[in-house]
């Protein structure tokens, strides 16, 4: 008799063959099975599968959406069972445990998805082949159309840092993409970032947008999505990266690994300026980078195992602080432990553990007394139990993440005037000597979660196949936010040799002499004549430190700050399939007291197989995505406005400190907010073509009710920052990408466009106004907030309209940001390959970034006097502010490479030894402003040898 079986079988990541198996009676000769699997691309594979190698337990449900292209004869078919454990005729499993040899023939899979979801999969032989730099996750991002780096991964610094560049998805930035380690989010929500340009930051403490780096060699493989993203996913409005680690094989096994690089490694390309006199000597970095790591696999029994893995990335670099060289180091460390048991044969339990702390020890390079500390990391706790019956399949996650993100420094940052005593500004050409830091921040991240995700067995629905998913997550997080001290900055230096500091040692340094000017007089035997040039000399030989004080400062108050939020989300998407069309119509529900809002993301998208073979398939969509819960803005209300104070001096002797009214900065309001949310629209073309999948892909983002601050004064005549939902941008990109795999070898070729444009509602506007020929500051800003942006516009005045003429304009940092179009590049092009041939292995990737608009910093400053009087007898002083350029930058390729070889000690032992370089042709990226002189990164490798088993 014939029957006729369903036999769903996992091969690599998510590579599932549904075939159907033409078996003869209980003691017939082994069939062989073809199959066409239209979520497979490019040339036919052919796999074989031996006895027993299919078993239920390691085999998940089916899902329609993962059928969605796919014949529908076959998913309405009714699954029948031929092995002992199964005999009544129409009865469906989730798998089957198949006694006999079975060939199975497919397409090759490679990253495009096979479904109407906008997902792009590496799997574990891309992340080997593509390994380079410092093997972040981040790093493997690029490959893939849209996704952009910011311009700190150019950047000089970068080569030591042990921190991933932030990237973009879809055109957000960094910290609004959702981040998952095996279900768990990684995002750190007491950071948006903030460390690209500055690790140095007065009010905050330098993060970055995941809690944790996780290291690469423990990942099986890493989902990307940047459009048509399932309600199962939401607290993003970017896209989402989603990482599955390994789990323990069916035999023991252990490899160790050793990677370095160091300035020895690196070429560094010196840029002058046009008017660059050579006095100067560009100092290139020296610094060592060590990767280590281990990772150890093995069953316990015949049902469970467990993998363990503990890395360590460390950078000890050498920088110049004020004429002397000082070792400045970062710390990276990874442990994971990931236990599975397959309690029965629907039943399986994981539980994984991680620790990522990472800390970096710097310093100011221009100031003294400047050593700090940042800590940050995560540590987390992870309890999964998945249950598959005939008719339900259940996933029960229970979640436990901890993260910190902390500074210690100095509390108090002293600008002398560069004169004896205080000369050390003078060693690089400086006329302030600057000394200290900004004082002691906590900020530490909590989070609960529970959550149950439901899948039901396919069901006969409207003429075709459907089937039901849905879920729900209790979420508890808990962020702080500790000032553990105030911190004083002060500035509005006077010099007065005659002071008498009365005790201020801190502030306040006297004029000190080699000899007192009494012993000077007795010496010479005659007072001194300071009329006199050749008194005057003896008496400026005979100072060793020139009496100054200063006559203000700014105070940031000791704060803390707690936001505690509990969030219930629900989600519910229903999948039907027909012959020619597949459609995905989900809701995603949302509710945290943290705002008290109730946020509905619908949810929609649908494939077209035009010819119903999987050849050539139409995918569309529209989707609503809300942002996480802001919980980070709360935070942002614990930074005091600052309070200036100044003091008078008396008979040379300095007063008491006196607070002004007038505070710098503003207080925050987020108390009357919306969730900022992105609505988004899609449509994809894929093609199978030349043994691979050909996608081009219309992408549009409009991202609405975005976070602006409206600035105003309360009742006491305190300045006031009211946050509002008034901001908007728009993102679009078009994209060609090409993607397949030949035998031992595959090539990924991607083109995108993509423009980023902000609605004039988001930008703060200029800061001062003009009266009676006199400049004013519209509002209490704080120091740190203000910036000059330096522009090329058309002159008004000359005959030639096109004669350009240089400006000056003083703007927020955060209109600058808007308009540095960092994420932002129109034109980029990606081009990659890997191969093995026997023992060797090779890869290449080559990156293009168009031409584009930037602002350079260009390390000086301007200033800015603003008229209003900070007291009457005070002496009135202009504050400089830095001095940033907008320039076009040239387009420029990138190419990287990496080398492997393997040595095989014995059959179960190998070595192999592995190059990994970086910028391979030494290109130009650009990174030096057309008016500065500096060092950008060119050639650069690493060499590395592991040893496994």
């Amino acid at each position: 008799m014939k029957i006729t079986k369903l036999i769903t079988v996992s091969v690599g990541l998510t590579v599932i063959f549904t075939a159907s198996l033409a078996v003869m009676a209980k003691d017939a000769a082994p069939q062989t099975l073809m199959a066409k699997d239209s979520h497979l691309s490019g040339k036919d594979a052919v796999i074989d599968i031996q006895e027993n190698d299919i078993q239920e337990k390691n085999v998940p449900k089916q899902g329609a959406e993962q059928q969605e292209l796919e014949r529908q004869k076959l998913a309405q078919k009714t699954v029948t069972c031929a092995a002992k454990q199964c005999q009544a005729q129409g009865t469906q499993q989730p798998a089957l445990k198949v006694a006999e040899h079975i060939q199975v023939i497919g397409r090759r899979p490679n990253p495009i998805s096979h479904n109407s979801q906008g997902r792009y999969d590496i799997d574990q032989g891309m992340l080997e082949d593509y390994r380079f730099g410092n093997g972040h996750l981040n790093e493997m991002l690029g490959l893939l159309p849209g996704v952009q780096f910011s311009e700190q991964s150019y950047a000089t610094e970068q080569v030591s840092n042990i921190k991933p560049s932030e990237v973009s998805i879809a055109g957000a930035q960094g910290y609004q993409s959702g981040y998952l380690i095996d279900g768990v989010s990684n995002n750190s929500r007491l950071s948006t970032g903030n460390d690209e340009a500055d690790r140095n930051l007065l009010q905050d403490v330098s993060g970055h947008s995941q809690a944790s780096f996780i290291n690469v060699q423990t990942l099986d493989s890493i989902e990307v999505y940047d459009s048509n993203i399932p309600a199962q996913y939401g607290q993003f409005s970017g896209g989402l990266v989603k990482v599955n680690t390994k789990e323990a094989g069916d035999s023991p096994s252990w490899r160790l690994n050793y990677r370095q690089t160091s300035d020895d490694f690196v070429r560094y390309n010196p840029v002058y300026a046009a008017d660059y006199n050579g006095s100067d000597t560009l100092a290139l970095p020296s610094f060592e980078k060590q990767d280590v790591s281990a990772l150890f696999s093995t069953p316990i029994t015949e049902n469970s195992g467990v993998l363990l893995q503990f890395q360590q990335l460390t950078s000890t670099e050498s920088k110049r602080q004020l004429g002397q060289l000082k070792p400045q180091t970062q710390t990276n460390t990874n442990g994971f432990v990931k236990y599975h048991h397959q309690l029965t044969a629907q039943d399986t339990l994981t539980v994984s553990g991680m620790y990522a702390p990472y800390q970096g020890q710097y310093f100011d390079e221009y100031a003294r007394n400047s050593d700090f500390t940042v800590d940050g990391g995560a540590w987390s706790l992870l309890l999964d139990w998945e249950s598959r019956s005939d008719w339900l399949d259940v996933t029960t996650s229970l979640s436990w993440h901890e993260s910190q993100n902390s500074k210690q420094a100095p509390s108090y940052w002293l600008s002398w005037e560069t004169l004896k005593g205080k000369e050390w500004g003078a060693i690089i050409d400086s006329r302030t000597s600057s000394e200290g830091g900004y004082g002691d921040i906590d900020k530490i991240q909590r989070s609960l979660s529970v959550k149950q995700d439901y899948q039901l067995a396919q069901t006969s629905l409207f003429n075709g196949v459907g089937q039901t998913v849905f879920g729900a997550e209790l979420l508890k997080q808990a962020s702080e936010f500790n000032r553990l001290e105030n911190s004083v900055l002060y500035n509005g230096i006077v010099v007065n040799p005659q002071i008498d500091c009365n005790g201020y040692n801190l502030d306040c340094a006297p004029t000190q002499y080699l000899m007192s000017l009494e012993a000077l007089a007795a010496q010479l035997g005659r007072p001194l004549v300071l009329t006199n040039i050749d008194d005057l000399l003896i008496y400026q030989q005979n100072i060793t430190q020139v009496g100054q004080y200063f006559q203000r400062r700014q105070v940031t108050e000791a704060g803390q700050a707690q936001a505690r939020v509990h969030s219930f989300s629900l989600y519910g998407e229903q999948q039907i399939s027909w012959p020619y069309l597949a459609l995905t119509l989900g809701l995603r529900y949302e509710l945290n007291d943290f705002l008290n809002q109730h946020n509905v993301a619908p949810r929609f998208r649908g494939a077209v197989d035009i010819f119903d073979d999987g050849d050539s398939v139409l995918i569309f969509g529209a989707n609503r995505y809300y942002d996480a819960d802001l919980s980070h803005y709360k935070l942002e209300q614990a930074i005091q406005p600052s309070f200036d104070e100044v003091r008078n001096t008396y008979q040379n002797r300095p007063l008491h400190w006196e607070r002004l009214l007038k505070t710098q900065g503003a207080q925050i309001n987020y108390d009357a907010i919306d969730t900022p949310f992105s609505d988004e629209l899609s449509l994809a073309f894929r093609q199978q073509v030349f043994n691979g999948t050909l996608e081009a892909k219309w992408l549009k983002r409009l991202n609405k009710d975005q976070v602006n601050e409206i600035r105003g004064f309360n009742e006491q005549g305190s300045a006031v920052l009211h946050a509002m939902n008034n901001g908007s941008s728009e993102y679009q990109r078009y994209s060609l990408s090409w993607m397949g795999r030949f035998e031992q070898q595959h090539l990924e070729i991607n083109l995108s466009y993509a423009s980023n444009t902000t609605d004039a509602a988001s930008f703060d506007g200029s800061p001062f106004f003009i009266e009676a020929g006199k400049q004013y500051l519209d509002f209490n800003y704080r120091d740190s907030e203000l910036v000059f942006l330096q522009q090329q516009q058309a002159d008004p005045t000359a005959a030639n309209p096109n004669n350009m003429k240089t400006v000056n304009t003083l703007v927020t940092r955060d209109d600058m940001d808007y308009q540095r179009q960092d994420f932002n590049r129109p034109y980029i092009a990606n081009i990659s390959w890997g191969g093995s041939w026997g023992n060797w292995h090779l890869s290449a990737y080559a990156r293009y970034n168009s031409e584009q608009e930037v602002i350079y910093s260009t390390g000086r400053s301007l200033p800015f006097k603003d008229a209003t009087e900070i007291c009457a007898s005070c002496e009135a002083s202009a504050k400089e502010y830095p001095l940033y350029e907008k320039h076009t930058r040239p387009g420029f390729w990138l190419l990287s490479g990496g080398l492997k070889y393997d040595v095989f000690i014995t059959p179960a032992h190998q070595v192999t030894f592995s190059f990994d370089g970086e910028n391979l042709l030494n290109s130009r990226t650009y990174q030096v402003g057309p008016s500065a002189t500096g060092t950008e990164l060119g050639r650069r490798f690493w060499l590395g040898v592991s040893y496994q088993h």
